[in-house]
């Protein structure tokens, strides 16, 4: 989706459907530093919905669940909002940005990837009400 992140040899992306267990659904993301994005797949149309990041220095246990308790308790809001908003799955992509190959900032990353968005659609992600 973004340029940006294709120098990113370490990446991959997971499914979550409402019921399953983030920690499950993640277990492959490494804990390492990064970024991610989610894609809402509801009545066959697929929308980038939000933009964030594995934070630097977080005591990763899973991954990218840390980041769920840290930033948003994403489980229970990622239930609800799939059960709001009619979505049957949702497709999130990840990022490590520092590694032995390259100690891009998470957040400067980020940054690009809403500028990116922002350029093209004039507005931040819909669930990125923060920016």
């Amino acid at each position: 989706m973004f340029s940006e992140t294709k120098k990113y040899k370490k990446q991959g992306h997971f499914f979550y459907k409402k019921g399953d267990a983030l920690k499950d659904v993640s277990k492959n993301v490494p804990q390492k530093p990064g970024v991610y994005y989610i894609f809402r797949l509801a009545k066959g149309h697929v929308d980038l919905v939000y933009i964030g990041v594995l934070p630097v220095g977080a005591i990763q246990v899973d991954a990218i669940h840390v980041m769920a308790i840290e930033e948003l308790s994403l489980q229970p809001n990622w239930d609800k909002k799939m059960k709001d908003e009619h979505i049957d799955a949702l497709d999130i992509y990840w990022f490590v940005t520092q590694d032995e190959k390259h100690q891009d900032l998470p957040i400067y990353v980020e940054g690009l990837l809403m500028q990116r968005y922002f350029e093209v659609h004039g507005d931040v992600p819909p669930w990125n009400e923060e920016f």
